[in-house]
């Protein structure tokens, strides 16, 4: 069975419910965004933020607590629009993310980036995610390396203060 406009929809109402519950600390129902044998995992965070895999609903919902109570509603998840692809009761996606520090200006901005990989499945016509992976960036494939793009290279050096004269 084919992909629909409803499924597609779907998918992206699933993806807004799972910031919406994490950002704003509503623990049941970013456990219901996962399948019950369902799970999260995330790798590549800085060190003194936990990595792991959480599966069932139970442990997503022991995550989404220590997350909620850690940020304290000082994080936004902005993601972009999902490639998903498909057969109408599965599908998988891919995701980018941007993780926000809100307020009023200094303290804002960017804090975190990186992507989603997904698995979704349709349970009682609702979709679910079965598996929600996230790998902070830089890809593991490019971590220890350098960009050889010189825009990326003046704006580490600005960053780092480092004069380019």
């Amino acid at each position: 069975m084919a992909m629909t406009a409803l499924d597609y929809e779907g998918i992206r109402q699933l993806l807004a419910r799972y910031s919406v519950a994490l950002d704003l600390g509503d623990v049941p129902a970013f456990q219901a965004c996962f399948a019950p044998d369902g799970y999260f995992a995330e790798t590549g965070l800085p060190l003194e933020t936990p990595e792991g895999r959480f599966e069932g609903r139970k442990s997503i919902g022991e995550f989404a607590a220590h997350f909620i109570a850690n940020a304290q509603g000082h994080i936004r998840h902005w993601s972009s629009p999902p490639l998903i692809e498909g057969d109408g009761h599965d599908a998988t996606g891919f995701t980018f993310l941007m993780v926000l520090r809100p307020g009023s200006s200094p303290g804002t901005g960017v804090i975190l980036t990186g992507v989603y990989r997904d698995r979704y499945t349709k349970i009682d016509e609702r979709w679910h995610f079965a598996a929600r992976e996230f790998t902070a960036d830089p890809q593991p494939e490019h971590r220890g390396t350098s960009s050889r793009d010189p825009l990326v290279a003046r704006f580490d050096d600005f960053v780092a203060g480092r004069s380019r004269s």
